[in-house]
């Protein structure tokens, strides 16, 4: 960090945690701190004080802490824990995570965006959506399940169910099953419907925020996005800064195959288990609705003809990411850059 003297009172390397703070600091004197101090008392320490930069761990209550440095003029470097972790030697404690973090961010790992407060309940009402269309779909294959031990048999699928539950309960109503069976399946399809409520309540909501960010509607321009993908973005993209351009970006997704090489030979394997499924799974759908199309560009019709259904589908997602990057990058609709892909 060539301007460290100049533009930087201080370096700080911060472990944060629920009670005690860690904070390993270097002043432009190189003199050296590894010291605690309690949760109420951190802005203390960084108030009425020169701009420092500082850096943490994206983990649990680690935007809270940035919003509020930034508010008091400091400049603050989130890390994911993962890139973090090869810097931190030695027996973990944390005293050494505070030096790990600090020579992490003087490494140039990548950082990670921190959200304005409209940004943070954007993503918060998506996670809270994503947890519930979960437990729905558990519960409905809860129903499904049970159903095929009296001989019912529903088809898969949301739609499948909500069509075909009346007449399933009719006829579990002439099995030979306990009073007690058949309320608490009756009491699983009421859970379903007021899950199925609370996520259209959140769709409302999220479109609310979501229409506060400023590439949402442009993100609505792309082929095949939709309101949650495009909300998701506004969320991973807040700053598409942090990635250098839209094919790191793609392959912090997840769409890039994975490879190994030694000896000068690299070999590409599968894309990778470990990432954002979510995230991937959207840009996933939203490749096989560019698919599905009637007028798809040439590319999309070439690709499909040189390979497998999955692998199309993967390279579609992946040029999709690098476009919806773009997007963000500039601020602009959607473009057909060029005539390949429309």
């Amino acid at each position: 960090m060539t301007n460290f003297n100049t533009k930087y009172q201080s370096v700080c390397g911060i472990d944060i945690a629920k009670n005690v703070i860690q904070i390993y600091q270097v002043n432009q004197d190189g003199e050296c701190k590894n010291f605690q101090v309690k949760r109420k008392e951190f802005l203390q320490l960084f108030e009425n004080r020169e701009p420092s930069l500082i850096g943490m761990e994206a983990c649990g209550g680690s935007q809270y802490w940035a919003r509020e440095l930034q508010k008091l003029g400091h400049t603050v470097n989130l890390m994911a824990p993962s890139a973090v972790k090869p810097y931190v030697s030695g027996f973990k404690s944390d005293r050494k995570d505070a030096i790990g973090i600090f020579n992490a961010m003087l490494a140039g790992v990548r950082k990670v965006a921190v959200k304005t407060e409209a940004v943070t309940d954007l993503a918060t009402l998506l996670g809270i959506r994503a947890r519930r269309i979960r437990a729905r779909t558990a519960k409905v294959n809860m129903v499904r399940g049970y159903l095929m031990e009296y001989g019912i048999v529903m088809a898969r699928g949301l739609r499948q169910f909500k069509n075909s539950i009346a007449d399933s309960l009719l006829q579990l109503e002439r099995a030979q099953a306990s009073n007690m069976v058949k309320e608490e399946f009756k009491f699983l399809v009421d859970e379903v419907d007021k899950e199925t409520e609370a996520i259209l309540r959140l769709d409302r909501e999220i479109n609310s925020l979501a229409k506060q960010c400023k590439n949402f509607d442009h993100f609505l321009t792309a082929p095949g996005v939709g309101l949650i993908t495009a909300a998701t973005m506004c969320v991973k993209l807040a700053d598409p800064q942090v990635f250098k351009n839209g094919r790191q970006f793609a392959a912090y997704i997840g769409l890039v195959p994975q490879h190994y090489g030694s000896g000068g030979k690299n070999v590409n394997t599968t894309i990778p288990i470990k990432c954002n499924k979510e995230l991937r799974g959207l840009l996933v759908q939203c490749a096989q609705s560019i698919r599905r199309t009637k007028n798809k560009s040439s590319w999309v019709t070439q690709i499909e003809d040189r390979k497998p259904n999955s692998v199309a589908t993967i390279a579609v997602a992946n040029r999709l990411a690098r476009r919806l990057w773009a997007i963000a990058s500039k601020g602009e609709d959607w473009k057909r850059m060029d005539i390949n892909f429309g």
